[in-house]
């Protein structure tokens, strides 16, 4: 058994932010319906590429979830999902704020028919202030909380982060905040809402430039402080056959073992003063042309250096770490053939995730979910 089995989620959200928390609740055993509307479904279906006729994305956002397609906007819709919400536990969606409640699906309606119900809202901004009706994606709510300044070399352009920081951390905020309200409504019999919004969570997520800007008035931005590129023992390298590696000794052991990998140990006690930061740049610079990226690699095995190469996508996959940790997960399906997905992040000793199935198809499951209503 599963820990999360049980545990029944309407989920009426799309692409990334809604589709993955759903995602990692049902690897541990929740039931996850998808609420999709006719035709279309969730935008993600569409996104290539494709294996025969399923998007690569969808496959990775939606297994072990199921597919009901419900037109909300008429009344047959409205009522189908009214009937579903008093046998579940949650709802997650994404809607822009008031939505809902013009369709009359809303957590104020649904709690007089469910009084545990938790509705779970993903939004941009939230639902009050200026910008609560604005439409956006997470390079505006990373460029708006600051993120996006941060990024970057010294002097040049701000860089667009190279993973989606606010919808992913928004995935795993909800997540939690949904197991949180869970164990409450178990408690008391009450469920709630749970307002999570993408500019709050990138707020979140610079406890450093935080800490530097409130104790002292110190704006952190790129290659302005010791994470974003000011100090020699945290920074990116370019090696002998234009690869790269980075660098992250910060503690003075581990800064100490590099310099004597390199030989040269005239460093070790310049790291100490923010004086010396760019002449040591400097001499890393020319030390790590003089080996390649995999030379680098082979090199400094065993020295604990934290100098770690940097790998493109393809690489991470096939590196030996992301095998031992089962990261990569080899699919046999009946219909699709093999394929493959991220694995699971989360290992729980007692109750580990596990694909159980695919992806669904548009409505694949109307007849199962929506049959058990007529019987009722």
């Amino acid at each position: 058994m599963q820990a999360l089995e049980g545990i029944r989620i309407l989920d009426l959200s799309r692409l990334l932010p809604g589709p993955y928390c759903t995602m990692l609740l049902a690897d541990f055993g929740a039931e996850v319906i998808k609420i999709e509307e006719p035709g279309r479904g969730d935008y993600s279906r569409s996104f290539p590429p494709f294996l025969k006729d399923f998007g690569y994305w969808h496959l990775q956002l939606n297994r072990n979830k199921k597919s009901v397609v419900l037109d909300l906007k008429t009344e047959e819709g409205k009522n189908a999902f009214l009937e579903l919400a008093k046998t579940a536990d949650v709802v997650v969606e994404s809607y822009r704020p008031g939505v809902l409640k013009k369709l009359g699906i809303d957590y104020e309606t649904v709690s007089k028919l469910n009084p545990k119900i938790i509705y779970c809202a993903l939004t941009g901004y939230g639902a009050k202030g200026p910008l609560a009706k604005q439409a956006d994606h997470d390079i505006g709510y990373v460029s708006l909380a600051g993120i996006t300044n941060m990024s970057g070399e010294a002097g040049g352009k701000p860089a667009i982060p190279g993973v989606l920081m606010a919808d992913m951390n928004a995935s795993m905020a909800a997540g939690m905040s949904i197991l949180i309200a869970l164990r409450h409504a178990q408690m008391t019999g009450q469920g709630q809402e749970i307002d999570i919004n993408l500019y709050n969570i990138a707020m979140t997520l610079m406890p450093g430039a935080a800490s530097l800007y409130f104790g002292s008035g110190f704006v952190a931005e790129r290659g302005n402080n010791w994470l974003t590129g000011m100090y020699a023992n945290y920074n990116i390298y370019k090696t002998k056959d234009s690869r790269y590696v980075s660098v992250g000794c910060l503690e003075k052991k581990f800064w100490t073992n590099l310099c004597n990998a390199l030989e040269r140990a005239d460093m070790i006690e310049l790291i100490d003063d923010e004086k010396n930061h760019p002449y040591l740049k400097e001499q890393l610079a020319l030390e790590f042309e003089k080996r390649t990226m995999k030379e680098w690699e082979a090199y400094l095995v065993g020295k604990d250096t934290c100098v770690t190469p940097v790998l493109n996508f393809a690489e991470a996959c096939a590196a030996e770490q992301t095998k031992a940790n089962e990261m990569v997960l080899t699919i046999q399906d009946e219909e699709l053939g093999e394929y493959k997905q991220i694995g699971f992040a989360m290992k729980l000793s007692k109750t580990p995730a596990k694909h159980s199935k695919r992806a669904p198809r548009l409505g694949e499951d109307n007849e199962e979910i929506l049959g058990q209503l007529d019987k009722k």
